[in-house]
């Protein structure tokens, strides 16, 4: 017993394993207390009744075993003579969990299965992704709840239920709840929220600061699912009305139906084999989940992006399609947790809260994300310059670099609409200061101010943590305040950030914190005219393990016993591992265990309320590195410290894509890189991808070179140049997006299949993606790539935005000239529907010297119209004055429809807008603009019109895809339909001479007006139609027609 003795002494004792740490959870459980007090709660149940008895102990262990791996067997523990110290509890089953997470390893690496039978403990040796022991303990079965009691409310039903299998229940991290309730309600005819919490004792539920709530909706009969129950064990499921679809299902067989514990909740639904999972993040992974054995973690870490880790944020959402419908699930809960997915079920482990499920129907991918930021907040609405370009870099060495950035951006005509100044600028790294040398506060305030005179603007970094100087104003009035988040005695807890020693701001203080928050950031734009605040380290990150010691050194983590471990940072770190201590409160009594993963969005909510605090006119810009549910209301959000690699390139295109199911649009990924030294030909191919982010910024890390695209200015200047310009030419289509993203909650890039649900091989595509529902984007995303092998998504036309070409024809067109076979390699397949896949140049020009580099490839799908500005400036301002050219993409009806909304681009009140859309008609055939400016009753439309500060001229409109070309390309041109006519807002062109013939391989006819000055050109070979010189008023009401010769 000598060596069990020894064991002892450092082993935790089982009362410790079974409920955490008895000093941190005692003060957990002390605040609990003083939130919520309820007098007529009663202590848990013990043990004692199933594991006091002497007699007809079944033995749990083996000869030597310990009191802890006793308690990791969830066996009952008494040493007495003559009979096992370790012993089954008394009428309880144990079995081998199906679960690979659940399972505890009962050896070592290379343990056979003999010797893992000796130990009592079972083996499963078939491999799984989940990287599962092969030799594992039993464990308790669950028997879950029972059904005792069902109402129906005014939205929906009520049920209680009572925990069976004994009073200890399941008992895997803990006492069982012995009662629950459900609340049951149907919010809408596509929504229905399900929550399940402790019927006698409050817990933590994510507080209303972080998400509103929403009223349910008066239910009809549209109602678009059914709510189902079982009633012992409980589960519920929620089923399509019209297909019978079970879209979520709890009973889920060889798992536990339901687990309700302190500190653990685990529940299951069934999905199929090969589920088409997105979402549930923040992660850098592939967009569509793997389903074959994923455990994503979701707990707020400062991490360089590893793959398959959990990173900034936490993202409780996911999106499913099956059968070519949508629908998607939300856990309203911000406690630590992993997610586990493997064939046929999708299983929550959660370290606290409530359970708090919505289900959102769609059936549409987009009807889905816009139920689903209906609930948590639709985005928030950025001002038009910061949808421009943004420089950035750790590591300016002053302000002398920093004003040489911006001259280099325009001597190098590179449009730029911000720049931005990382940590470096401030005085020793404290918040709110001005590096007295490299960066004096009155060259900073001259130089934001010169910006502002070329309309371009100035973007700041602050970070959370305070510095613990007395003297330092910040931290005095702080202190004055009592505005910083506390240990669990009572004083500020210290952490360790860029300044040294610091305190962290309790942001859960909306009165003195918030109040303290503004002035501070008032005096920093007093000081000097910041436009952009952007929010880092805000996990929050510290450089101490929970908190920092007198002597420098970390807090020791906690010994986490047999409590449930998420997989924190892919090895099961303690959640302490640099952040501030789980058991660290607030003042309003919520404990950082619970809200750990809110502190960066309730920073955001705060630093939103303060700068519309300081300009309640204007729209305010923040930049956050955090998130959560509804983050996306109040800030942007970029992908965080990303690396200079090839796979990092392709990596930026999920995240996007996830963060704009999140309800965080306007998000993006750093360009080049954030880590590592980038690559000529690396750094190209992103400018040419990040353009296209709807958050657009070069940004990297200090001691890295240099990556502002004129340092190679044979190649990738002018290939920036392109991209960064036609980014800027599309500022009409892009700003309308965030529109209807602010407005209804779309997001701004898409997968193909939200566009196209019902073509199936778009499920598996992430390579390209949809910029809104009319333009597809297809990136060379891979070094040494000279072609983009693209698939052409649905049944209809696709055109190419540049050239004016069809490249797609639509399924079964007549009368068109056959496209060219897409250029497969060896041994490359194009699997099903062949006709739609193209391979696109991607040529590219690298080193010294003239090359051609071709434009990234985008298209436009037919049945469209959109708005560009084709002469675009250095400023996102100066574009907007720019004249409007109509792009119409015909469909092969000859129809198409677009839309665009204008207004100031910067009021937080947009009491002024104009709105125009564009229909194409056949038969006529014509495209008819319809605009309008809304303003205040008594206001004069031209002063409507100077407050839009946005171009209202239409100059130039281009048709695509009309069916004139009824031979071979190279026919003679008078075998084709040509113009007969041509009437611009009523008024005929004058149509001789008009020249017909070839210019260069295009067949053409063209013609002008001298009284118009209008120019028509109709390219035969490509089927267009360019009228240009035009001055027709945007926001008017005309129409242009054209006619054929028969």
């Amino acid at each position: 017993m000598a060596v069990l003795s020894s064991f002892r002494q450092r082993m935790v004792p089982l009362v410790l394993v079974l409920f955490l740490g008895a000093a941190s959870l005692a003060t957990a459980r002390a605040v609990a207390k003083v939130e919520s007090p309820n007098p007529s709660q009663q202590p848990l149940p013990d043990d004692k009744g199933v594991c006091s008895h002497l007699t007809g102990r079944q033995d749990c262990g083996y000869l030597g075993v310990t009191q802890d791996e006793c308690a990791q067997r969830q066996c009952c523990w008494s040493p007495a003579e003559g009979v096992p110290w370790c012993f089954h509890k008394k009428d309880v089953e144990y079995v081998c969990p199906a679960d690979i997470v659940s399972r505890r390893d009962c050896g070592y690496l290379g343990i056979g299965q003999k010797e893992c039978n000796d130990r009592n403990c079972c083996w499963d040796s078939k491999p799984n992704n989940l990287n599962g022991p092969w030799c594992f303990y039993k464990q308790h079965t669950c028997k879950g709840y029972k059904i005792v009691s069902q109402t129906e409310t005014m939205d929906g039903l009520l049920i209680r239920l009572d925990l069976l299998g004994g009073p200890k229940g399941c008992a895997r991290y803990g006492d069982d709840v012995q009662q629950l309730v459900v609340h049951v309600h149907f919010e809408s005819d596509a929504r229905v929220r399900v929550k399940i919490s402790d019927m006698n004792r409050e817990r933590y539920e994510v507080p209303p600061l972080a998400i509103p709530p929403v009223k349910s909706k008066k239910r009809t009969p549209a109602q678009k699912y059914s709510f189902e129950v079982s009633p012992e064990p409980f589960s519920f499921k929620v089923t399509r009305t019209d297909t019978k679809e079970t879209v979520f299902d709890t009973a889920v067989a060889g798992t536990d139906s339901l687990v309700f514990e302190d500190e653990y909740l685990e529940i299951s639904t069934a999905v199929p084999n090969d589920a088409d999972i997105y979402g549930l993040g923040e992660v850098v992974s592939t967009f569509r989940r793997d389903t074959r054995g994923t455990r994503q973690t979701m707990w707020a870490r400062d991490a360089a992006t590893p793959v398959g880790e959990n990173v900034y944020g936490s993202q409780p959402f996911y999106l499913e399609m099956r059968g070519q419908r949508a629908h998607g699930v939300f856990l309203k809960n911000s406690n630590g947790m992993d997610v586990i997915m493997t064939p046929g079920k999708l299983t929550y482990k959660v370290l606290g809260g409530v359970l708090d499920f919505t289900i959102f129907l769609g059936p549409s991918p987009a009807e889905v994300i816009r139920e689903y930021t209906e609930v948590i907040g639709r985005p928030h609405m950025p001002p038009a310059w910061s949808l421009g370009w943004h420089q950035s870099r750790y590591g300016y060495k002053d302000i002398d670099q920093v004003e040489e950035v911006v001259r280099r951006y325009r001597q190098e005509n590179l449009p730029l609409d911000s720049i931005w100044i990382d940590i470096d600028y401030m005085d020793k790294w404290y918040d709110f200061t001005y590096d007295p040398v490299k960066f004096p506060k009155q060259r900073m305030k001259a130089f934001a101010d010169n910006l502002h005179t070329r309309h371009q603007y100035l973007s700041l970094i602050v970070d959370p943590g305070i510095p613990i100087i007395p003297g330092y104003e910040p931290y005095d009035s702080g202190m004055r305040d009592d505005i910083f988040v506390k240990s669990d005695k009572g004083v500020p807890i210290v952490g360790e950030v860029w300044p040294g020693k610091t305190y962290f701001p309790d942001f859960f203080n909306t009165n003195e914190t918030w109040a303290w928050w503004t002035r501070q950031l008032k005096g920093m734009r007093d000081d000097v005219a910041v436009d952009g605040i952007w929010i880092d380290m805000n996990e929050p990150a510290s450089w101490c393990n929970g908190e920092c010691t007198s002597n420098g050194q970390s807090e020791a983590p906690k010994p986490q016993g047999s409590k449930y471990l998420i997989n924190n940072a892919g090895r099961q770190a303690p959640l302490n591992e640099k952040t501030v201590s789980v058991t660290a409160v607030h003042k309003n009594g919520l404990r950082m265990y619970d809200t750990h993963n809110l502190y960066g969005h309730i920073e955001s909510v705060a630093t939103r309320h303060a700068m519309l605090s300081i300009d309640k006119q204007s729209r305010p810009f923040i930049l956050t590195r955090s998130n959560f549910a509804g983050t996306g209301s109040h800030a942007a959000h970029w992908t965080g410290d990303n690396w200079s690699e090839w796979n990092h390139l392709y990596f930026s295109i999920p995240g996007i894509l996830n963060f704009g199911m999140f309800g965080i649009p306007f998000t993006g990924a750093d360009i080049c890189g954030f880590v590592g030294n980038t690559t000529e030909e690396l750094c190209l191919r992103w400018h040419q991808l990040g353009a296209l982010y709807p958050f657009a910024r070069n940004h990297n890390a200090i001691n890295m070179i240099d990556q502002e695209p004129y340092h190679w200015p044979n190649s990738v200047l002018p290939a920036a140049r392109k991209a960064i310009q036609i980014r800027y030419s599309l500022m009409p289509y892009l700003y309308t997006l965030h529109t209807d993203a602010h407005q209804q909650g779309d997001p701004v890039w898409r997968p193909l299949f939200f566009e196209f649900p019902n073509d199936g091989l778009t499920l598996k595509i992430e390579h390209q993606f949809m910029m809104g529902p009319s333009l597809m984007v297809s990136p060379a995303l891979n070094k040494g790539q000279v072609q983009v092998k693209a698939y052409f998504p649905g049944s209809g036309r696709w055109f190419d935005l540049w050239s004016y070409e069809l490249v797609v024809p639509g399924d079964g067109e007549k009368n068109l000239p056959a496209p060219a076979p897409p250029q497969n390699g060896p041994g490359d397949s194009t699997g099903e529907r062949p006709n739609r896949y193209r391979s696109l140049p991607a040529r590219i020009h690298l080193g010294s010297g003239n090359g051609t580099t071709d434009p990234i490839p985008i298209h436009v799908a037919g049945g469209h119209v959109l708005a560009l500005q084709e002469n675009p400036q250095l400023t996102v301002a100066e574009t907007r004055l720019q004249p409007v050219t109509v792009l119409v993409a015909l469909d092969a009806q000859g129809k198409a429809n677009g839309r665009i909304h204008v207004d100031d681009g910067k009021s937080l009140e947009t009491t002024v807008y104009g709105t125009v859309s564009w229909e194409a008609i056949p038969g006529a055939p014509k495209l008819v603009n319809n605009g309008t400016v809304v303003g205040p009753s008594g206001m004069p439309d031209d002063e409507k019109r100077r407050r839009l500060e946005h171009t209202q001229t239409v100059e130039k409109i281009v048709v695509m895809g009309l069916d004139v070309n009824r031979g071979a390309p190279a026919a003679s041109p008078t075998e084709d339909r040509l113009i007969a006519g041509i009437t611009i807002n009523g008024q005929q062109l004058t149509m001789d001479p008009a020249h017909v013939g070839f210019v260069g391989e295009a067949a053409e006819q063209r013609g002008t007006d001298p009284a118009l000055g209008v120019a028509w050109v109709l390219n035969i070979t490509k089927g267009s139609l360019i009228f240009s010189g035009l001055k027709l008023d945007l926001f008017g009401t005309w129409a242009v027609e054209w006619r054929f010769t028969s």
